[in-house]
C-alpha cells in the first residue's frame, strides 16, 4: 500500500440556503459536497451507505465516483482538494429519508516500481433531511373586508404544503410528526393543501373563515405547516411540524360615528338645527340600521333599515328633524344609534351598536338686527332676523313711557304686552325659514301719525305653526331692547331763488326778472308753504306761493314767483324775503323748518338800452327791452334841457319838447324807437345834442296816448331812462382821404387770378380806373357811373371789382410793377374831385 491522505471535509450543501425570511437562518440541504485531498494522483471510488442500522451489513445506497482518477498535491503537505457531490437520492434516483447516511472513499493507485498500491478506506457521516421548512413569517388577518392572513416560507424541496388553522390556545403531544398530534383530539378548523415549489419564498392565504365558510371570531389561532413528498412508491415527511401563532383581528366594523348638525347665522350663530348629518366610514362592507331615540331609549325615528353601507367610503346619513309621525321633536339631547351587522365576524360578533348624543335645539330666532328711522325722505325703521324655520310671528313694538320689556315675561303674550293701546305697531304672521327676514316701520302709529322721536322697545315671539304641540323658538329676542327713532327736524336739503335773467343785445349788464324760480328740497315728506315778505316790521306777506302742498322727501321742488301780490298787481320795486317753511304731515309732534332768502324785485324794468346817433346817412335809434308789455313813450327834447328830481323838463315841455313817440311795446324783444331829425311840424332840427326820456306802464288807459302824460295813481315802471341823441347831418369832413385810404387793390403781390379793387364811394358820384406799365403805357381801364355814396363798386370777386390780370385785348399781363389810377368826381350836392395812385406787383 501507498500512503494515500483523504481529506473529507466540510460536508453540506454548498448551493445557496433557503432566502432568510424574517430573519430565519436558512437550513443545509442537499446537495452535499464531500471534499478531500489526496497525496498524489490516485482512482477513486466514493460510495454512500444507510448508517441507521446497527450490526451487520449496512445497505448500500448510491456510488457517487466509480473508478474515476482524481488529483493529488504530494505528502505530506498537499494544497490541492478534491469534490464530490451527493444530492441525497439513490442509484435509482430516489430521495432518500432523512437519517444519518456513511460516505466511504477508497482510492487505489499503480506504477511500473510498487505495482498497485491501496489507501485505507476512509469514511465520513453524512446527516441527511431532504425536506424542511424555513424562513416562517406570518402576517395577521386585519379589519379590511379584502385582507387575509399569511404564511411566507420556503421549502428545501418541492412538496404538498400542507397549512392547518387550530383554535386559540390549541397544544400538542408531539410535533415531530407529520400531522402533528392536538391534545384532546382537537381538529383543526381549516387544512390548506398546496403544491409548492422549491427554494423560493412561498406563501399560503387564509381568509379568516373555518371549512364550513363561517368567519372566525377575532383571536390568536394557531397554525401547524408540514410538507410531504412522493419518493419511490414511499413518502417523505417533513421530520417537524412548525407550529405558531395567527392573529385574527377585524375588530369591530365601525369605531365611532361623528355627528354634526345646520348652522345658521352670524351674530350669534345658532347649532342644533336640521338637518342632521351622521358621518361613519366602516372597514368593511356591512348591513346598517339607524335609529333616532330620545334619552329614555324611547324610539324616535328610523333612518336607515338594514340597508348595505360600503366600506372605506365616508357614508353619511341624514336626520330632518322629525319622529316617524313627520311631526318636528321638541328641543332636547337625542342619541343617533347605529346598528352594524357585519358579514365578516363570527355569529357571536356580528351585531355591534354605536351611539352619539346630539343636542336638538331646531326653533331659534338669529341674525337680529335693527336699523333705526333717521330723517331721510323714505326712511324707514326695520327689524331683520333669520328662522330656523318656518313659523309663525309675532312682532310688537311698543311705546317707550308704557311698556319696559321684562326676559322673565317671555313669550310676552298676555297683560301689558297685548294691550292695544300700549303697541304702536305689530306685524304678525307666517315667515319662511332659512332667509332673511326684514319687517320695515315707517314710524307713525295705528292711526297713521308720525310718531315722535325716542326709542321704543319691542318683542319677537316665533313658534311653530298648527293648534297642537305649539313650539317656541327659544331665544328671547329684544336685541338691546329697542327700535330708535330718530328723525330730528325737517331739514332743506337745497334752497335758492334764481331770477330770470333776459338776453342783452346792446349791454352787459344783468337784469333780474320775474318769474323767480324758488328751488327747495326736504329731507322727508313734509307740508310746504312759500310765500313773499316784504321788509316792513313786522314783515307782511305780499304772496303765497305755495300754502300746504305736500312735498316729498329727497326730491328738488321749482315753485315760481310773478313779481305780483296776491291781487295780481306787480310789487313794488325793492327788497323782499323768499320764505319756504316746512312742516311734518299727520304728526303727534309738530315740528318746523324754516328758510329764508331777501331779494331784490323790481317787475317793471326798461334795460339793454343803446342810442344811435343821426346823421346824414341814417335816421337816429333808440334800441331797449322791457320786462312787461307796456305803453311805452319816447320823448326828445331840445338840447340844453335839464329835468328836476321829479322828472319834470325845464324849460318845461312847451319850449323844450322836441318830439313824442307813443305807443304799447311787447315784453322780452328788442324794441327800436326810428327818430327822423324832425320836429313836431316836421321840420328839420339843427345838428346838436338832444336829450330823449323814456317811461312806460303796464296800465294802457293810465297814459295819454296823444301827449304822453301820466294819470293819477298809475305805476309807471321802475326805470326812467333820461340820455343823449347826437345829431350830425353835415358832410364828410375829408373825402379825398376817405376815398385815398379806404381804396386798395388785393392781394399784392398779385398772386392768382381772383385779384379785385375795393374802390370807396365817400359821396354820391363817378369813379374811373386806369391801369398803367412801368413804361407809362395804359394796360387796361374802366368806368363806373353813379356810384351811390358811402358805399364800394360791387363785383364778383368777395363783392368787389375783380382785374383777372389781363390788358385792354384781354392778353394776359406779363410780370412786373404796374400803377393804378382811381379818380373820383361827386356828381350831388358838392364838386368834389380825389385822385390815387398806387401800385401793383404781378410776380
Amino acid at each position: 500500500q501507498i500512503p494515500i491522505q483523504i481529506n473529507v471535509t466540510n460536508i453540506h450543501a454548498v448551493k445557496s440556503s433557503p432566502t432568510v425570511v424574517g430573519n430565519i437562518t436558512g437550513v443545509a440541504a442537499q446537495p452535499y459536497n464531500i471534499l478531500y485531498r489526496l497525496s498524489k494522483d490516485a482512482t477513486t471510488t466514493i460510495k454512500i451507505y444507510a448508517a441507521d442500522q446497527s450490526g451487520g451489513t449496512l445497505p448500500f445506497v448510491r456510488t457517487i465516483v466509480d473508478a474515476l482518477p482524481r488529483v493529488g498535491e504530494g505528502t505530506p503537505d498537499g494544497t490541492l482538494t478534491n469534490g464530490d457531490f451527493w444530492d441525497g437520492r439513490d442509484n435509482t434516483g430516489k430521495l432518500m429519508p432523512a437519517g444519518l447516511y456513511l460516505a466511504v472513499i477508497e482510492a487505489k493507485t499503480e506504477d511500473m516500481w510498487s505495482g498497485t498500491d491501496l489507501a485505507f478506506p476512509t469514511t465520513i457521516q453524512i446527516g441527511l433531511d431532504p425536506l424542511q421548512i424555513t424562513d416562517i413569517a406570518i402576517k395577521p388577518l386585519g379589519m379590511s373586508s379584502t385582507d387575509v392572513a399569511v404564511i411566507n416560507y420556503v421549502l428545501t424541496e418541492a412538496a404538498t404544503v400542507y397549512v392547518e388553522i387550530y383554535p386559540p390556545e390549541t397544544t400538542f403531544t408531539n410535533v415531530n410528526v407529520s400531522p402533528p398530534v392536538a391534545n384532546g383530539g382537537i381538529q383543526p378548523l381549516k387544512r390548506i393543501v398546496e403544491q409548492k415549489e422549491s427554494r423560493k419564498i412561498l406563501s399560503t392565504y387564509w381568509d379568516g373563515r373555518d371549512e364550513s365558510g363561517s368567519p372566525v371570531c377575532d383571536g390568536n389561532y394557531v397554525y401547524a405547516v408540514w410538507a410531504e413528498l412522493p419518493s419511490g412508491g414511499g413518502t417523505i415527511k417533513t421530520e417537524k411540524t412548525l407550529i405558531g401563532a395567527m392573529p385574527v383581528a377585524r375588530g369591530l366594523v365601525l369605531a365611532f360615528v361623528t355627528p354634526s348638525s345646520t348652522v345658521i347665522g352670524s351674530s350669534p350663530s345658532v347649532a342644533g338645527l336640521n338637518p342632521f348629518y351622521f358621518k361613519y366610514t366602516p372597514k368593511r362592507d356591512t348591513l346598517v340600521t339607524a335609529n333616532i331615540r330620545d334619552m329614555s331609549n324611547n324610539m324616535v325615528r328610523v333612518l336607515v333599515d338594514n340597508e348595505v353601507r360600503f366600506a372605506n367610503f365616508l357614508n353619511k346619513e341624514m336626520w330632518d328633524g322629525k319622529d316617524n309621525s313627520g311631526n318636528y321633536v321638541s328641543s332636547g339631547t337625542y342619541m343617533m344609534e347605529l346598528i352594524t351587522n357585519d358579514s365578516f365576524q363570527c355569529a357571536e360578533n356580528k351585531i355591534s351598536t354605536v351611539t352619539v348624543v346630539m343636542p336638538v335645539n331646531m326653533f331659534r330666532i338669529t341674525d337680529i338686527n335693527t336699523k333705526p328711522l333717521l330723517g331721510g325722505a323714505s326712511d324707514m325703521a326695520s327689524l331683520s332676523f333669520e328662522l330656523t324655520q318656518t313659523m309663525w310671528v309675532d312682532l310688537k313694538i311698543y311705546y317707550p313711557n308704557l311698556v319696559n320689556v321684562a326676559p322673565n315675561d317671555w313669550p310676552w303674550d298676555s297683560g301689558i304686552y297685548e294691550n292695544g293701546n300700549n303697541i304702536v305697531y305689530s306685524a304678525r304672521g307666517m315667515r319662511p325659514g332659512r332667509f332673511k327676514i326684514t319687517e320695515y316701520w315707517d314710524g307713525r302709529d295705528d292711526v297713521g301719525l308720525l310718531v315722535p322721536d325716542g326709542q321704543y322697545p319691542f318683542t319677537i315671539v316665533a313658534h311653530s305653526s298648527g293648534a297642537a304641540n305649539i313650539m317656541y323658538a327659544t331665544d328671547k329676542v329684544m336685541a338691546n331692547g329697542y327700535v330708535d327713532v330718530t328723525r330730528g327736524q325737517i331739514i332743506f336739503n337745497d334752497f335758492d331763488t334764481i331770477p330770470s335773467i333776459p338776453q342783452m343785445y346792446n349791454s352787459s349788464d344783468v337784469v333780474k326778472l320775474p318769474p323767480y324760480e324758488i328751488l327747495f328740497g326736504v329731507s322727508r315728506q313734509s307740508s310746504v308753504t312759500v310765500q313773499i315778505l316784504n321788509l316792513e316790521m313786522p314783515p307782511q306777506v305780499v304772496a303765497n306761493v305755495l300754502s300746504g302742498g305736500i312735498r316729498d322727501g329727497d326730491m328738488i321742488y321749482n315753485e315760481f314767483w310773478d313779481g305780483k301780490d296776491d291781487n295780481g298787481q306787480h310789487v313794488q320795486g325793492g327788497a323782499y324775503n323768499v320764505r319756504v317753511v316746512a312742516q311734518d304731515i299727520a304728526s303727534q309732534l309738530t315740528s318746523l323748518a324754516t328758510v329764508q332768502m331777501t331779494i331784490d324785485v323790481y317787475p317793471l324794468r326798461i334795460f339793454d338800452v343803446a342810442i344811435i346817433p343821426l346823421t346824414m346817412y341814417n335816421d337816429a335809434v333808440v334800441s331797449y327791452q322791457l320786462s312787461e308789455a307796456m305803453k311805452m313813450v319816447t320823448k326828445i327834447y331840445k338840447p340844453g334841457t335839464s329835468f328836476d328830481a321829479f322828472g319834470n323838463a325845464y324849460p318845461p315841455e312847451t319850449a323844450s319838447l322836441v318830439k313824442r313817440i307813443v305807443g304799447v311795446r311787447p315784453a322780452r324783444t328788442q324794441i327800436n324807437e326810428f327818430w327822423d331829425g324832425t320836429d313836431m311840424s316836421l321840420a328839420r332840427v339843427p345838428d346838436g345834442n338832444y336829450l330823449f326820456k323814456i317811461y312806460g306802464s303796464t296800465d294802457t288807459d293810465g297814459i295819454d296816448s296823444l301827449t304822453g302824460d301820466i294819470g293819477s295813481g298809475v305805476v309807471v315802471a321802475d326805470d326812467i331812462v333820461i340820455s343823449n341823441i347826437p345829431v350830425t347831418k353835415g358832410a364828410v369832413g375829408d373825402v379825398c382821404a376817405d376815398f385815398a385810404n379806404e381804396s386798395f387793390f388785393a392781394p399784392n403781390p398779385y398772386i392768382g387770378t381772383n385779384g379785385y379793387f375795393k374802390i370807396k364811394i365817400p359821396e354820391t358820384g363817378d369813379v374811373s380806373l386806369r391801369i398803367y406799365n412801368i413804361a407809362g403805357e395804359l394796360v387796361f381801364k374802366d368806368e363806373f357811373l353813379s356810384q351811390a355814396f358811402d358805399s364800394y363798386v360791387s363785383g364778383a370777386c368777395n363783392g368787389y371789382y375783380c382785374w383777372p390780370k389781363t390788358n385792354l385785348s384781354g392778353a394776359k399781363v406779363v410780370h412786373g410793377v404796374y400803377y393804378y389810377v382811381l379818380r373820383f368826381k361827386a356828381t350831388q350836392g358838392t364838386r368834389n374831385i380825389c385822385q390815387t395812385v398806387k401800385k401793383i406787383l404781378v410776380p
